[in-house]
């Protein structure tokens, strides 16, 4: 999926924008403060319904503007033609159109418009707590297994009502008849998970032996509780702790990938240019997988593309990208950063104060 054409009206600092873009490369370049990374959000909300820095409306519709507006053409691998708008208002109300048609939701945008973003703030993926990796999995899981949307928000729920009850039960009975609901729903999600870590993971392991040649990676996945226990049996026995707390401690919603280098987690290992190429290394794996499984290509948006990188980890990172035959956005503060990477193809965009030329 590329995007041909875009439109951004009262987006942070850019009053409007109308874009012809290349379906290769993008770049964006301009000094801090200028625009660079609202571009790259505007692209990241057509595909989220929000912005990867806040998700409040206030934070990113312009000053004194009732609504933000986005509006773009997009184009599929077997040439059809979608166009997707989207409005925002202050009380953070979305209205979404696909091609003329109201009455979508978010998870519409984001079938239609896979994006991968890596940005300086994207070392959470690695250093972070587990839900950054909860949500890396569940990127995979969203666009490869139809079932997952449903099973993860009936999840939500059953944890929701689970956790009030927790409050108010006296023994473990009176909890019975939602677990049966919830330990079906929480295996088949683990089930899911494991299924799409078990074709990820080999993906992140080469990639990783192109970018990192001098480690060794290994990738464990954890269900959230302990892989050989039965999960009816495990809420059974974590009612006491369960209701001490008022809280569901163990199961789906605390799952988490490991990943070590000679059993040693990496960010106790690699240094800020490794942890990004690793970074990178996991995003590139999931959206190339996308693409060999769906055969519909993935958007990649890369914020301040030479942080933390030398000359050649850049090269490195620049051919691969090439290589994935996708679309790409990326910023950079001066042109001398993306060079080399420059082809006949690409298109550069210039922007100062929200103005983009």
């Amino acid at each position: 999926m590329t995007i041909s054409q875009i439109k951004i009206h009262h987006f942070r600092n850019i009053d409007h924008a109308e874009l012809s873009l290349s379906r290769h490369f993008n770049y964006i370049i301009g000094d801090n403060g200028s625009g660079k990374t609202s571009l790259l959000e505007a692209i990241y909300m057509l595909g989220h319904g929000r912005a990867f820095r806040h998700i409040q409306s206030n934070r990113i519709i312009q000053h004194e503007q009732p609504e933000l507006i986005l509006f773009s053409q997009i184009e599929s691998a077997n040439q059809q033609t979608h166009t997707i708008g989207l409005s925002k208002t202050r009380n953070n109300e979305n209205k979404i159109k696909i091609d003329g048609d109201e009455g979508f939701r978010l998870t519409d945008l984001a079938k239609l418009l896979p994006i991968e973003l890596i940005t300086p703030e994207g070392f959470d993926l690695l250093t972070g707590g587990p839900k950054y990796r909860r949500a890396f999995i569940d990127w995979g899981c969203f666009h490869h297994y139809p079932e997952f949307v449903y099973l993860w928000n009936n999840l939500k729920r059953l944890y929701k009502q689970r956790n009030a009850l927790l409050k108010q039960s006296y023994n473990y009975n009176q909890l019975l008849p939602w677990d049966k609901q919830l330990v079906p729903v929480a295996e088949k999600i683990s089930q899911i998970r494991a299924d799409y870590t078990q074709h990820i993971f080999p993906e992140i392991i080469k990639t990783c032996e192109d970018f990192l040649p001098e480690y060794q990676l290994n990738c464990l996945y954890y269900q959230g509780w302990e892989h050989s226990s039965d999960y009816a049996e495990i809420l059974y026995k974590q009612f006491e702790r369960d209701k001490l707390i008022n809280y569901t401690s163990l199961g789906p919603h605390k799952a988490d990938i490991k990943l070590r280098v000679d059993n040693i987690p990496v960010e106790d290992l690699l240094s800020r240019g490794q942890l990004k190429l690793l970074m990178c290394a996991l995003r590139l794996s999931q959206g190339e997988y996308y693409s060999k499984q769906t055969g519909q290509s993935c958007i990649y948006l890369i914020d301040d593309f030479a942080s933390e990188l030398d000359n050649n980890k850049r090269n490195l990172l620049a051919k691969r990208l090439k290589l994935a035959n996708s679309q790409v956005f990326i910023t950079a503060v001066n042109q001398d950063q993306i060079t080399q990477m420059i082809d006949e193809n690409d298109k550069i965009f210039n922007i100062k104060s929200g103005i983009i030329s």
